[in-house]
């Protein structure tokens, strides 16, 4: 029995971001969209370099956070979930090029 690999995410590379003040601002190219990133979500952002499993960040949270690892791991899925609607994150390994941004724009 094979078991599945977790996906690994990685930041879109169209996106242009900066931390400020600890919290991550990004800026959607293809619709001129601003996201704010609280604290925590900015942490997680920062760990979204394609090799770190959902687990993972989780854990590195829990700790930084002091949260239960229960807590924390949903907190990530979700956060991701969102991040991954919005096109702001990528399954690494995908060939991203505009990922994300309609092609007549």
């Amino acid at each position: 029995m094979n078991a599945v690999a977790p996906t690994l995410w990685q930041r879109n590379p169209v996106l242009a971001w900066r931390e400020i003040d600890g919290e991550a601002v990004i800026i959607s190219p293809g619709e001129s969209v601003m996201h704010e990133l609280n604290g925590t979500g900015s942490f997680v952002w920062e760990l979204l370099d394609g090799r770190h499993t959902p687990a993972q960040i989780a854990a590195l949270l829990s700790a930084e956070y002091e949260v239960s690892s229960e807590t924390a791991l949903r907190d990530t899925e979700s956060l991701l979930q969102e991040l991954a609607s919005l096109r702001l994150i990528l399954q690494a390994g995908v060939n991203a090029g505009l990922a994300g941004v309609p092609a007549d724009r």
